[in-house]
C-alpha cells in the first residue's frame, strides 16, 4: 500500500471518505506530468467496485516544495465559498495535512469529457460557450469598490513585468520588449477594472465537460483571488485556436494565434464582446490585458519552478542558463512577442 492510500486508510473515518463514494478497498493510479514545470505527483484514487476516481492526491515531488500545493488549498477553499453552494465545477478539498513528515493534499475528482484538443476542435462553439458563461458567473466583482487594493497595478502589472527581467538575463530583443509592453499597459492604471478570481491556467488538461454541460476546472494553484479579469478567457480562447489548426501537431501556433485574434473576422471576437459587456469592461483596456497575458503566463511557468516568486526584486537572481533557454523556445514567448509587436492590429 503506497503513502497515500495509507493515510486515507488511517483517516477513512475522520475525512468520512464514504460521503465521496471512496468505499471498500481503495485502489489508486500514480500520474506524473510531464511538462518541465510540474511540481507534483497526482493520485486518482477509486473506490471499490467504482468505475471512475472518487478522489484526487496530490503530493510534491520535493518533501519541502509545499508552497504550491498550500496556495492551491487556499484558492479552493475561496473559490467554494464564493457561493452558498459553492461550485460543483470546481474540487473540494477534503484534507490537507502531513503524513510521515509529507505534505499530502486529498480533494474530490471531477469526472466528464476532456477537453482535449480533438474534442474542443469538433466542439469549439459549445466548449467556447461554457467557458465564457462559466467565467462570467465565477468573475463577477465581489469586491467593495471603496475596499480595492490600492497597490493592484505595481502587484499584478509592474512586479511580472520586474520580475521577468530580473529573472532572465535578457537580451537587447527582450529590453525592448518588456519597454514597449509597459507603454501598452500604462493605461490600465487609471481605469477601475475589476480584480476577478483569475484561474491563471484554464487549458487542458485542467478542463472537462461536465455531464450538466458545465466545464469542469482543476489544477488552482497558479490562481489568483483578486486576479486581472479577460485573461483566463484570453488563454483559453487561444488554446481553442490551437486546437482548431490541429497546433499541437504541426506545430502552427503563430498562425493560429493571428487568425484568432488579429483577423478582421476573428471568430474570438464573440465570446470576448459578451464576456467584457458583462463584466462592464471598456474596450480600451482589452488590448493591454491581452498584451499582459501572455507575458504573465510566461512568468508563471518561473514560478512552478521558482517557489521565491513575489519575494522582494532585489533578492531576485537571473535563473540557470538552461532554464532560460528553454523558456525562450516557449510557444507563449513567441505569443508575447507576436501580441507586443502586432497590438495594433488588434480591433475588438
Amino acid at each position: 500500500m503506497n503513502t497515500v492510500l495509507s493515510f486515507l486508510h488511517e483517516n477513512r473515518q475522520r475525512f468520512a471518505l464514504e460521503r465521496y463514494g471512496a468505499q471498500g478497498r481503495l485502489a489508486s493510479l500514480v500520474i506524473t506530468p510531464r511538462f518541465q514545470a510540474s511540481s507534483h505527483v497526482v493520485f486518482m484514487i477509486w473506490g471499490e467496485g467504482a468505475t471512475a476516481p472518487v478522489l484526487v492526491a496530490k503530493t510534491p515531488r520535493l518533501a519541502n516544495a509545499t508552497t504550491s500545493l498550500q496556495r492551491e488549498v487556499t484558492n479552493l477553499r475561496l473559490v467554494q465559498a464564493r457561493r452558498p453552494a459553492g461550485f460543483a465545477s470546481v474540487p473540494q478539498v477534503v484534507a490537507f495535512e502531513d503524513y510521515h513528515a509529507y505534505p499530502i493534499l486529498v480533494e474530490t475528482a471531477l469526472i466528464g469529457q476532456p477537453m482535449d484538443p480533438a474534442f474542443t476542435k469538433r466542439h469549439r462553439e459549445r466548449c467556447c460557450q461554457a467557458v465564457t458563461t462559466w467565467l462570467i458567473e465565477l468573475q463577477q466583482p465581489t469586491d467593495d469598490p471603496g475596499e480595492r487594493e490600492a497597490a493592484w497595478f505595481e502587484r499584478l502589472i509592474d512586479y511580472p513585468i520586474e520580475y521577468f527581467g530580473k529573472r532572465l538575463p535578457v537580451n537587447a530583443n527582450e529590453t525592448e520588449l518588456l519597454q514597449q509592453t509597459r507603454a501598452l499597459v500604462a493605461p490600465l492604471r487609471t481605469l477601475q477594472l475589476p480584480l476577478t478570481f483569475e484561474h491563471g491556467d484554464l487549458s487542458y488538461p485542467n478542463l472537462m465537460l461536465l455531464p450538466n454541460g458545465e466545464p469542469g476546472v482543476i489544477d488552482w494553484e497558479l490562481a489568483d483571488p483578486h486576479g486581472l479579469p479577460a485573461c483566463d478567457l484570453f488563454l483559453f480562447l487561444t488554446y481553442a485556436a490551437f486546437a482548431t489548426h490541429n497546433a499541437g501537431e504541426n506545430g502552427t501556433y503563430q498562425a493560429a494565434f493571428q487568425s484568432a485574434f488579429f483577423d478582421q473576422a476573428a471568430w474570438t471576437k464573440s465570446y470576448i464582446r459578451q464576456y467584457a459587456a458583462q463584466l462592464h469592461l471598456p474596450e480600451m483596456a482589452l488590448t493591454p490585458l491581452f498584451v499582459m497575458t501572455w507575458l504573465r503566463y510566461i512568468v508563471s511557468q518561473l514560478v512552478r519552478l521558482d517557489e521565491g516568486y513575489q519575494q522582494p526584486l532585489a533578492q531576485v537572481t537571473p535563473c540557470a542558463p538552461e532554464t532560460a533557454q528553454w523558456l525562450r523556445k516557449n510557444r507563449y514567448y513567441t505569443l508575447w512577442e507576436y501580441a507586443v509587436n502586432h497590438a495594433k492590429e488588434l480591433t475588438w
